[in-house]
C-alpha cells in the first residue's frame, strides 16, 4: 500500500486537519530558516528565539556568545557565552477573566516572529489570549549594546479587562556557592542604589560571581520603565516583581538560592474595549569580566541602564506604538523629541494612532469525531474496552489523531509530534478487522508512538535534524517491526533533541517540545517529544531512548514509567546513535503494567544486534509475570545519601522525593544507607575503557548498514558529515572548517568487541558493589535515586545550561537496568519519579518491585497523575 507523509512545509500557519491534510499525515511545521544571531555594538551574538527552527517562537533570547555556534564532538572551540542568560525576554499574561483561558500565565509563544535580516524581529500572527490579542516586536542595536521589546495589548471583547504581564526570564542557574558558581546569577543594583526591586525603580541589574582573574558573564539590565514613588507616583510603574520559575503574579521575587536567577517585572494594565496598550522594556549587556574590570563595566551598563529609562529609544516605532506605551510616562517618550501632543486624538490622527497588530490566526479544531475518550487510559484499559466491544481501534485511534490535531498543532501546541503516521486510521482497521476474525492480543490495534530516531520504513527518520529531512530508512527498526507484529497501530514519530544530544531541551529542528504539566517549562532531554505525547493523552505508548537522562528525565517530567534495562535487553537495531553500545532504545508508558505489554513485544533476540545475545542474558517469557504486589517484601533498598543533592542547592524536589520512601517501608522493604557515608563508595568502581572512538563507530555502522543514505542523495559517509553538518540548529552548528576534519579510523572487531567486553566487566564490578554494600556489607537488592533533583527551567533557555538539577544513576555507564516510575508531585505541582537501580539483567525483578510499588502509591494518591492542560474534547456530533 502507498504510504503518504511530509512535514508541513508552512512556517507561519497553524496546522488544520481538513481530511486532505489527514490522508497526508500532516503534522507539524517546518521551519523556513535557521535561528536568527544578531550581534551588537561589542560583538556580542544575541541568539533569538524566533520563528525559524526550532521555532521556540517566544521573542526572548535563548543565550549570549562571543560568537555563533556550538562544537560538540568536533574539533573547533565553542565561542564563550558572554553572559549567564538562559532565557530572558519572555512575556507571561494573565488574563482576568472567567473562565480563565486556557494557558493563562503562561510563557507565550507563536507569534511567527519574522528576522529582516539585519535586528528586528516582528509578529506576523498574532495570539489571541482570552480576548486579548497579543503581539511583539524586538530590536537588537547593532551600534550599541542594548535590546528593545515592545509588547503590544488589545482588547478585543465589548468590556474592559485587567490584564498582569510579566516581563522577564532567568540570568542564570544554581548559586554562587554551589558546583558552577561561573553559570548562576544574583540582582546586584538597581536604580535606587540597593539590590531590592521596587516601582521606585527604573532598572535592575544582575551580575555573576566573579573568580579573580578568569572571565566570567559580563552584567545585565533590565530597563523596566518610569518608577513611581510618593513624591511622584506614575500609574503605568511596575506593580510586583515577581518568581519568573513558578506561580510568577503570586510568588515574590527571591534574592537568594538557585530561584534568584528568575526575575520577572509585572505590570497591571485596564484594558478598555478596542483600545491597545503597550509595554517597552530593554536589556542592555555587557562583556565578559574578570575582579578587575567588572567595576568599569558594570558602571557602563548601569550608565546606559540610566539613559535608555530617562529616555528611551523609540526610533523606529510608529506613532501609535509609541502612544501606546504604558510604562513610560510622556517626559522620558518626549526626551529624544517626540511630541506627545501627537497623541491626543484627532479626526485627522484617528487611523495613525490605532496600532498595527498582525491577524490572529484560526486556532486548531477541538473536538472530537468519536465519543470515545482515551485521557487517563492505559493500554489495559483501552484493551478491554476494544475487546468488551464498548470501542474499537479505529476509534481510539480517530480520539487520539483528534487530541493531536487540538493540543499538538497551532499556536500553542506541545510539538510532540514530528510527524503522524498518513495512514494509522487504516492500520486502525486492519487490526479491528484481524480482531473479527479471531486475532488477539495484548497491543492489537493500540496506538503507540516512536521516537524519531527509530526507523521506519514508512515515515521519514530525522533524528531531529535538517540534516536528515526526508530520510526514508527501507525497514523499520527491529523494535518498530516487532510492536506492528504485535498488531499495534504506529501512529507516528515524536520529536526529539536534535541528535538527542545535551539532555536538558528537545530542540527538535522541527519544532521544540513543551511541557504538558507545564507549559511555559521544557521537556527535558531528547525523548521529550514521547514523554509529552503521552502525558497529553496523543498515544497510549511510546518508544523512546536514553544515553544519560533521556528516558528518566521526560518520564519524570511526565509523571511516565520507563525502564532503561540490560544492555542488550531491547535491540539497537536500525536505531540512530549518539554514544555506540550504552544507547538504550527504551519503552515509555503510563503505568508498570503497560511496560510489561510493551515490553512483551519489544524484547527479543535480534540477530543483527550481537549484544541482544550477550552471555548471562535471561528474560521472563511473560513480563506480566514479574508484576507481583509482593515483589518487596523482604528487599533491602540502598540509599546513597550525596545522590539525593541537587546541584542547583535546592531541597525542594529532592524532599518531596524522599518522602515517598515510606511505601517501601509499607511493601515490606527495608532502606539501607549504603556508599561513603557507611565505608562504601558512591558508585561502583570503573575499569579502565579500551582506546578507540565508540561514538564515530556507531555512525560508522548505521551508515554501512543504510546504503539508501547515498541512494536517496545524503552526502553523509562518515561521523564527519554527520557531526558537522551545516543543516543542524545554528546553536548547536559546529564551524564550517570541522567538516575539513579526517574521520576517525574505524575499529577493528576485536577493538568492538573490547568495548563489549569492557561494559561486561563494569556490570561485573556493579554486581560485586551491591553486593557488599551497606555497613554490615550485607549487600543491597537495589538502590533508589531521584528522578529530578529541582523544579524544571523555562523552556527558551539553552547555552548548555542544565534545565534541571542532574545526577544520573550509575546505569547507563555500567549497562546495567533502572527502573523508573511516578511519586505524584513535588510542592510547585511538578511531577516527580523515583529510580531503582540492579543488577545485569535483574529487569524483571525491577519491573516487580516498581509493580509493587505502584499499586500502593497510587492508592495513596502519590503516584502517577494527570495533566490539566489537555482535557477531554467535546464530542462534535458529526459536524464537518
Amino acid at each position: 500500500m502507498v504510504r503518504f507523509e511530509c512535514l508541513l512545509r508552512t512556517l507561519l500557519k497553524p496546522c488544520y486537519w481538513l481530511t486532505a491534510l489527514i490522508l497526508l499525515g500532516v503534522i507539524c511545521a517546518v521551519p523556513a530558516g535557521a535561528f536568527n544571531y544578531v550581534t551588537d555594538g561589542n560583538g556580542t551574538f544575541w541568539g533569538i528565539q524566533d520563528a525559524a527552527s526550532p521555532r521556540v517562537d517566544t521573542g526572548s533570547i535563548r543565550a549570549t556568545q562571543t560568537g555563533p555556534g556550538d562544537c560538540l564532538f568536533t574539533a573547533c572551540v565553542t565561542p564563550p557565552y558572554s553572559t549567564t542568560i538562559n532565557g530572558f525576554g519572555g512575556i507571561k499574561v494573565l488574563v482576568q477573566a472567567s473562565p480563565a483561558p486556557r494557558f493563562n500565565g503562561e510563557i507565550l509563544r507563536g507569534f511567527g516572529l519574522t528576522f529582516d535580516g539585519v535586528n528586528r524581529f516582528v509578529t506576523t500572527q498574532s495570539i489571541d489570549l482570552g480576548g486579548v490579542t497579543i503581539s511583539r516586536s524586538v530590536f537588537i542595536s547593532k551600534s550599541a549594546n542594548w535590546g528593545r521589546w515592545l509588547d503590544s495589548f488589545t482588547n478585543t471583547t465589548k468590556s474592559p479587562v485587567t490584564i498582569k504581564v510579566a516581563f522577564g526570564g532567568q540570568s542564570g542557574i544554581g548559586t554562587a556557592t554551589g558546583t558552577a558558581p561561573a553559570n548562576s546569577s544574583a540582582i546586584v543594583n538597581t536604580s535606587s542604589g540597593d539590590a531590592i526591586v521596587t516601582a521606585a525603580d527604573s532598572w535592575v541589574e544582575v551580575a555573576t560571581p566573579l573568580a579573580g582573574t578568569t572571565l566570567v558573564g559580563g552584567p545585565q539590565a533590565t530597563v523596566i520603565g518610569t518608577p513611581s514613588s510618593t513624591a511622584a507616583p506614575f500609574a503605568g510603574a511596575m506593580t510586583f516583581a515577581g518568581n519568573w520559575l513558578f506561580n510568577t503574579f503570586n510568588n515574590p521575587l527571591t534574592y537568594v538560592g538557585h530561584e534568584a536567577n528568575f526575575q520577572a517585572y509585572v505590570n497591571t494594565i485596564t484594558l478598555q474595549p478596542d483600545r491597545t496598550r503597550s509595554l517597552l522594556h530593554f536589556v542592555v549587556l555587557g562583556q565578559r569580566v574578570t575582579a578587575a574590570s567588572s567595576a568599569a563595566v558594570r558602571a557602563a551598563v548601569e550608565a546606559t541602564a540610566g539613559s535608555l529609562a530617562a529616555a528611551p529609544e523609540i526610533d523606529g516605532l510608529s506613532l501609535a506604538e509609541v502612544c501606546s506605551i504604558d510604562n513610560f510616562d510622556a517626559a522620558a517618550l518626549s526626551a529624544n523629541g517626540f511630541d506627545f501632543g501627537d497623541c491626543t486624538p484627532t479626526n485627522k490622527n484617528k487611523k495613525a494612532l490605532v496600532v498595527e497588530q498582525a491577524a490572529v490566526p484560526r486556532p486548531p479544531n477541538a473536538t472530537s469525531k468519536v465519543k470515545y475518550d482515551v485521557v487517563g487510559k492505559t493500554i489495559g484499559q483501552l484493551r478491554a474496552d476494544i475487546e468488551a466491544g464498548v470501542t474499537t481501534s479505529r476509534e481510539v485511534t480517530q480520539a487520539y489523531l483528534d487530541r493531536i490535531e487540538a493540543y499538538d498543532t497551532g499556536q500553542l501546541g506541545f510539538n510532540a509530534f514530528e510527524i503522524v503516521a498518513a495512514d494509522a486510521i487504516e492500520q486502525a482497521k486492519a487490526a479491528d478487522a484481524a480482531r473479527k476474525h479471531g486475532a488477539s492480543g495484548r497491543l492489537l490495534g493500540i496506538p503507540i508512538a516512536v521516537k524519531n530516531l527509530y526507523d521506519t520504513f514508512d515515515m521519514a527518520t530525522t533524528n531531529g535534524s535538517m540534516t536528515f529531512d526526508g530520510f526514508h530508512p527501507a525497514h523499520d527498526a527491529f523494535q518498530v517491526a516487532r510492536l506492528r507484529e504485535a498488531g499495534a497501530v504506529i501512529i507516528g514519530k515524536t520529536a526529539l533533541e536534535e541528535y538527542a544530544t545535551y539532555g536538558s531541551y528537545s530542540n527538535d529542528a522541527f519544532g521544540q517540545v513543551w511541557n504538558v504539566f507545564n507549559p511555559s517549562k521544557s521537556a527535558i532531554a531528547s525523548s521529550g517529544g514521547s514523554g509529552s505525547a503521552l502525558a497529553a493523552n496523543l498515544a497510549a505508548g511510546a518508544l523512546g531512548s536514553q544515553t544519560g537522562d533521556s528516558l528518566y528525565g521526560p518520564s519524570s517530567a511526565a509523571s511516565l514509567v520507563t525502564l532503561r534495562g540490560t544492555d542488550g535487553l531491547e535491540s539497537g537495531s536500525g536505531v540512530m546513535p549518539l554514544v555506540y553500545l550504552t544507547d538504550f532504545g527504551g519503552v515509555m508508558a503510563r503505568s508498570v503494567p503497560d511496560l510489561a505489554d510493551m515490553l512483551n513485544a519489544v524484547v527479543a533476540v535480534d540477530p543483527n544486534d550481537p549484544e541482544t545475545s550477550a552471555p548471562g542474558r535471561h528474560t521472563p517469557a511473560d513480563w506480566r509475570a514479574a508484576l507481583d504486589p509482593n515483589a518487596l517484601k523482604g528487599k533491602r533498598i540502598g540509599f546513597i545519601p550525596s545522590a539525593w543533592v541537587d546541584p542547583f542547592q535546592t531541597t525542594n524536589t529532592t524532599d518531596a522525593e524522599k518522602a515517598a520512601l515510606q511505601f517501601f517501608v509499607t511493601a515490606g522493604a527495608t532502606i539501607v544507607e549504603v556508599g561513603v557515608t557507611v565505608g562504601g563508595t558512591d558508585t561502583p568502581p570503573a575499569p579502565v575503557a579500551p582506546p578507540g572512538d565508540i561514538r564515530a563507530e556507531g555512525w560508522g555502522h548505521y551508515i554501512d548498514t543504510h546504503p539508501e543514505l547515498v541512494t536517496e542523495g545524503f552526502h553523509i559517509f562518515t561521523n564527519v558529515d554527520v557531526d558537522c553538518s551545516q543543516k543542524k540548529v545554528a546553536y548547536v552548528r559546529a564551524d564550517p572548517s570541522t567538516c575539513l576534519a579526517p574521520p576517525p579510523p574505524r575499529l577493528t572487531a576485536a577493538q568492538i568487541q573490547a568495548f563489549r567486553d569492557y561494559r561486561r566487566g563494569r556490570q561485573a564490578t556493579a554486581k560485586q558493589w551491591m553486593d557488599t554494600a551497606g555497613a554490615d556489607h550485607l549487600g543491597v537488592d537495589a538502590v533508589v535515586y531521584p528522578g529530578l533533583l529541582s523544579d524544571i527551567s523555562l523552556n527558551d533557555g539553552g547555552g548548555s545550561k542544565g534545565s534541571f538539577g542532574r545526577r544520573d544513576t550509575p546505569s547507563a555507564a555500567n549497562g546495567i537496568p533502572t527502573v523508573v516510575f511516578p511519586v505524584g508531585y513535588n510542592n510547585h505541582g511538578q511531577p516527580i519519579n523515583i529510580q531503582l537501580l540492579g543488577r545485569a539483567w535483574d529487569d524483571d525483578k525491577l519491573v516487580g518491585m516498581a509493580f509493587a510499588f505502584e499499586e500502593i502509591a497510587n492508592a495513596a494518591g502519590r503516584g502517577h497523575v494527570e495533566a490539566a492542560t489537555a482535557p477531554p474534547l467535546p464530542h462534535d456530533h458529526g459536524k464537518k
